[in-house]
């Protein structure tokens, strides 16, 4: 057979015609081969197999595989309205009812599909609710005691078809019960996003935060960061609101916002989590199933003072009576006519006025379910390719995570129709359908916990889709060893605004956004969603994407509606994504990825991008961090040096992996665990200084924002106000950052040594 010369066309009926046949007789000779003593491959079987390789990789290069064009033709819109339709019919809070009920009706859906196995997996959580019977409250308190004003605990209803009398109270999830009030005329300040720079800025100006309620409007960082901040400045409680800046930049009158626009009104709340680690808050680091020793409630890191989430039309009554100094540029939000002032002094007119922040929110234990489903692999079934969205949300969560959870219902039911035709993948895909990510990626995380020297050996990548559908833009996080992988797969996929490709119109954004870039790069991961404890806790390589607003139109931290009564059908299926092409590429981006994965003979990773980023991570050091580390420890070039090594190591071992597919099979598999295990290397077991469950030493989240992606975190988290420190305190920090950095030194170092031949230890 001569490959070189064959048309196309007759590539396309051959391969339909004979992958099957391959993937068995790869699999039995694997299989047999493998757990024998008996002879090698004849060279008429390796012949064979090289053939056949060759031919199923070239037919993915092209594009012309036929189930690949099987799947991008069934991924059915119309289907995954209906779809979300079903999923928002009700709010469905982790651990409720309705959260069940979905759990159960995706294991249904799972099983119809066809998948091989369907399983619901229970963890006992410590969750958090607020008091429906007593609602969280700021008021105001005139003179004579008399109370002025009450926030709003729930949104005002627009459309008769989003009432729900059991849509959860706005809260924040894991902060305790409690009062904060101020002084009369005295004690509320103003603190921007409450990020670390804006405290120190507070400071800088000689505005005292300690003993007083601060309120600060969402977005820049994650909220319990903020709750973080606030607390360790002293401050007795924090009030957060979505200002019209970042909701309703187009205006806040009634055509400019919901149900007419995707923009927020006044009344919105964002609800939302705020525990900093990841997992259930009683066994950090350990799943939490029936066995599992659990810390006492006050023992677990939680929030220790009061917080109230509020919309901006509360807001404006609590902003509007603040005196003392004038905002600095930059702190200055939309809502018209408020001045911004920082406080803690109240305006004349309000001296003896008292604000008050009561909430009433409690802790409970309850049994919350992962579904997890597989497709076995006909080759290597002990080799995953995962895939997840989680379930629960803050309310009907018509994006989050909905939009996500109608694309793996659709990616499950193409599979399963794909395997009608006679197809099965050479390794294994686990669909995963989490539970309570919402309070903290918990589901996820004690999953992984559970099962994770499992899948350090096993698993292969992991994609996750949290959201599929809050606005037109495709954008994308993942480990280095993806990013190539994402770019070939969405220049597959048709556009979804008019594009050729999905690939064709995220450039096109991406440039936009960064003009001197040449092509699209997707971010490293930080956290915020369920692929944390796959990559930051496993070390196994992950993508997160979805598609989102226009960050050139609208630069803000989200979209407007997030976690809030109005993320509804209506709002999705009229103001994002009304013929849900979206939807659509979603899944599309998602099936293939999949399927590059779990049937490529040799693992598609892009190896060479990680060096790089590394590198570039200690290139973008300020001069001033460079001395203050050579100074504290002379051997700190050495990591740039261990940098170097291992992208010298990378670029020999792609230059020989060419020769790969000319191997037998075996040595293939050996040479796709070797890549498969690389990352593996850059997890410190006891987790980064200060973090256990941050284990991942060259990408994790920040410390001071759980969302944001750090690159070489421990550093940068050790470096942090090193300025300030004296006397013992210096010392032992410098003592941490010296061993630190020779941990590092040592990891990427092994990482270099790890990509040498087999016979080399």
């Amino acid at each position: 057979m001569e490959i070189t010369t064959m048309p196309s066309s007759q590539k396309v009926v051959v391969i339909a015609a004979l992958a099957a046949a391959v993937g068995v007789l790869i699999g039995g000779l694997i299989g047999h081969f493998g757990t024998s003593t008996g002879p090698p491959l004849t060279e008429a079987q390796e012949e064979y197999l090289r053939t056949m390789d060759l031919m199923i990789a070239d037919q993915w290069e092209q594009g012309l595989d036929t189930d690949n064009k099987f799947i991008l033709e069934s991924i059915d819109r119309q289907k995954m309205k209906e779809d979300l339709r079903i999923l928002t019919e009700k709010p469905h809070l982790a651990a409720t009812p309705r959260d069940v009920f979905l759990a159960k009706m995706i294991r249904d859906r799972w099983t119809e599909a066809g998948l091989d196995t369907v399983q619901m997996v229970p963890y006992t959580l410590l969750l958090s609710r607020p008091n429906v019977s007593n609602p969280n409250l700021v008021t105001w308190e005139d003179g004579s005691g008399a109370t002025v004003f009450k926030s709003q605990y729930k949104e005002k209803v627009i459309r008769e078809d989003d009432y729900d009398e059991n849509f959860v109270h706005a809260f924040n999830a894991y902060t305790p019960a409690g009062d904060a009030m101020s002084e009369k005329g005295y004690g509320v300040v103003y603190v921007n996003y409450a990020r670390v720079e804006d405290f120190d800025k507070l400071e800088e100006l000689g505005v005292n935060v300690t003993g007083t309620v601060v309120i600060a409007r969402y977005g820049k960082i994650f909220r319990g960061n903020k709750v973080q901040h606030a607390q360790e400045r002293g401050a007795k409680g924090i009030i957060i609101y979505s200002d019209p800046q970042d909701v309703a930049l187009e205006g806040e009158g009634p055509e400019e916002v919901y149900p007419n626009t995707f923009w927020l009104p006044g009344t919105g709340i964002q609800r939302g989590g705020t525990y900093l680690g990841d997992g259930d808050p009683l066994t950090p680091g350990w799943p939490s199933t029936d066995e599992a020793y659990r810390l006492k409630e006050e023992e677990a890191d939680l929030a220790t003072i009061p917080t109230q989430p509020i919309g901006y039309e509360d807001a404006r009554i609590i902003m509007e009576k603040l005196g003392g100094m004038a905002p600095p540029e930059g702190w200055v939000g939309g809502m018209e006519g408020i001045k911004y002032n920082l406080g803690p002094a109240f305006l004349p007119e309000f001296i003896d006025f008292t604000l008050k922040l009561s909430t009433h929110n409690y802790l409970l234990q309850l049994p919350n379910y992962n579904v997890i489903g597989t497709i076995k692999g006909a080759v290597e079934p002990d080799r995953y390719v995962l895939i997840g969205n989680h379930r629960d949300a803050w309310g009907y969560g018509a994006s989050d995570p909905s939009s996500g959870t109608t694309q793996i219902l659709e990616t499950a039911s193409v599979f399963g129709k794909l395997m009608k035709k006679g197809w099965r993948p050479r390794r294994t895909i686990v669909f995963c359908s989490w539970g309570a990510e919402e309070y903290g990626l918990i589901g996820s995380t004690e999953w992984v916990e559970e099962h994770v020297a499992k899948l350090q050996e096993r698993a292969v990548m992991y994609v996750n889709t949290d959201t599929c559908a809050s606005g037109p833009m495709f954008t994308s996080s993942a480990s280095p060893f993806l990013w190539d992988a994402i770019i070939k797969v969405t220049s597959m996929v048709p556009g979804v605004r008019g594009g050729a490709t999905i690939y064709d119109e995220w450039k096109d954004s991406y440039l936009k956004l960064k003009k001197d870039a040449k092509e699209p790069v997707p971010k490293t991961l930080g956290s915020g969603s369920d692929y944390a404890a796959f990559n930051v806790y496993a070390g196994i390589p992950s993508i997160d994407y979805w598609f989102r607003r226009d960050k050139v139109k609208y630069n803000i931290s989200t979209y407007a509606y997030y976690h809030t009564g109005y993320e509804t059908f209506y709002m999705v299926s009229e103001n994002v994504d009304k013929e849900f092409k979206i939807h659509q590429g979603c899944g599309r981006v998602a099936s293939l990825t999949l399927k590059y994965f779990a049937d490529s003979l040799v693992l598609p990773y892009s190896l060479q991008r990680y060096p790089e980023v590394m590198a570039k991570a200690i290139k973008g050091l300020k001069k001033k961090q460079v001395d203050q580390l050579n100074e504290i420890y002379p051997n700190f070039p050495k990591l740039g040096e261990a940098i170097a090594n291992f992208s010298s190591s990378v670029d020999t071992f792609t230059a020989n992996l060419k020769n790969t597919i000319m191997m037998d099979p075996l040595k293939a598999r050996s040479i796709n665990d070797q890549m498969m295990m690389l990352e593996r290397i850059f997890i410190i077991p006891g987790g980064l200084p200060g973090r256990i469950t941050a284990r991942h030493a060259v990408f994790a989240p920040s410390q001071f924002d759980g969302y944001a992606s750090s690159a070489f975190p421990g550093l940068a988290d050790l470096m942090y106000k090193i300025d300030d420190l004296q006397g013992q305190e210096l010392e032992e920090r410098k003592n941490a950052l010296r061993r630190h950095i020779s941990d590092l030194t040592i990891i990427v170092q092994q990482a270099a040594n790890y990509l040498k031949d087999f016979e080399f230890i």
